[in-house]
């Protein structure tokens, strides 16, 4: 190799990974856990970021999908490892407290990277086209369509939730294990709504396999700008899903500070930026108090819609 193509290649290099990568932590491979089945949209966006996050720290970034439990088992089992950095989680943020566990009791997040929308569609079946021809035909019929969720309380759960008591609508959760699974229910009509994220059901979108009505958002898709949000036919209506970074309580200081800057890189950096934006995530990036801030109000947030709705917050 001539002295011109190895400078070139060292510079590549550094664009790839900044010089946290060459310290001390990692040193070996990192347990990267995703607290859903493969498919839906938290195990698409996990593997984007842990690939990226694997070429950052020179280390593989492992895949471990724990589901159940609306993603508290994924949870429980990062909040149980050892607090050295080598087990992460990916989740979308927490926003409740469920059945008396409280995610930060056990885990930090770190930083945040991702934001998605979740897609409000229907089977092809249901003969709706927008979001208000929609109210309308559930009004008229209450209970008797079936809405599919990743699980109790997740995102989607409290999207539908929300939905119900704002637009006076009453449709039946049905709860899978993951957004992979619901979204099987969604195309053999075993259900027939969806808050979905938009990853896991824009391939339907685009083949006619669902009819996609509004993004749940408070702000218009980058990658569907076309679709209207809920929000503007139920003034006030938003639900927005974010991604987060997390590791046990006791991870020492150096550490986090290593993953926030990797985070920072991760979502900077072109090529993952535009492989996010392709699937429908949109890169942030959000730590420290603010991160706290926001996941705080959050769930302060969500606590209250389910009060009003009489939802239990073990899922009932």
């Amino acid at each position: 190799m001539n002295r011109r193509a190895l400078l070139g290649s060292l510079a590549g290099a550094a664009l790839i990974r900044p010089a946290l990568a060459e310290a001390a932590w990692p040193n070996r491979p990192v347990r990267f856990v995703i607290p859903f089945p493969p498919g839906g949209g938290t195990d698409i966006a996990g593997r984007l970021i842990g690939q990226r996050f694997s070429e950052v720290y020179g280390q593989p970034f492992v895949i471990d999908n724990r589901g159940g439990a609306g993603g508290m088992i994924g949870a429980r089992a990062v909040g149980q490892a050892a607090p050295d950095g080598y087990t992460l989680l990916f989740n979308g943020t927490a926003s409740i407290v469920r059945d008396g566990f409280d995610p930060r009791d056990v885990i930090q997040h770190i930083a945040r990277v991702a934001v998605s929308h979740n897609i409000l569609v229907v089977n092809e079946s249901v003969p709706v086209s927008t979001v208000p021809e929609f109210i309308d035909y559930v009004r008229a019929r209450p209970g008797q369509l079936n809405h599919g969720t990743a699980g109790p309380l997740t995102s989607q759960h409290l999207a539908a939730v929300m939905f119900d008591l704002m637009a006076g609508t009453k449709l039946e959760n049905v709860h899978y294990r993951g957004t992979g699974p619901s979204v099987v229910g969604i195309l053999t009509n075993e259900v027939q709504v969806m808050f979905a994220s938009i990853s896991a059901v824009l391939p339907m979108i685009q083949e006619g396999k669902v009819k996609a009505l509004a993004t749940s958002s408070a702000r218009r898709s980058q990658l569907l700008p076309a679709l209207p949000t809920v929000g503007e036919f139920i003034p006030g209506y938003a639900a927005e899903l974010t991604y987060s970074v997390s590791a046990p309580h006791g991870t020492p200081d150096p550490i986090l500070r290593r993953i926030e800057e990797g985070a920072k890189a991760v979502v900077e950096d072109g090529p993952a930026t535009q492989g996010l934006l392709a699937r429908g995530f949109e890169p942030t990036y959000e730590i420290g108090d603010s991160l706290a801030q926001s996941i705080d109000a959050d769930m302060r947030r969500w606590v209250d819609v389910l009060q009003r709705a009489g939802v239990r917050l073990d899922g009932g």
